[in-house]
């Protein structure tokens, strides 16, 4: 018989610097990108804009939201971590 075993907590972290950096990454291949759109369109590789633009359009929202997590987190008096 197995023996149960405690199930740790999530690890807690400060994501506003990766969120950023990769929603920065994400714009600058948008960016780089949309004057290839032609020369994608003709090689059927025209899905690479859609996916720069989700891939930004996502981040926003995600640095949206670790931002306002990390805001409370201070204003209830924790560390941005969680910890």
């Amino acid at each position: 018989m197995a023996v149960p075993r405690q199930v740790p907590e999530p690890p807690q972290a400060d994501a506003v610097l990766p969120v950023t950096v990769g929603t920065v990454l994400w714009g600058v291949a948008l960016l780089v990108l949309l004057p290839l759109r032609s020369r994608l369109a003709e090689s059927g590789e025209d899905w690479w804009v859609a996916v720069a633009a989700v891939g930004f359009g996502l981040g926003v929202l995600g640095t949206w939201w670790v931002r306002r997590r990390r805001a409370r987190y201070l204003a209830a008096g924790r560390s941005a971590s969680g910890l």
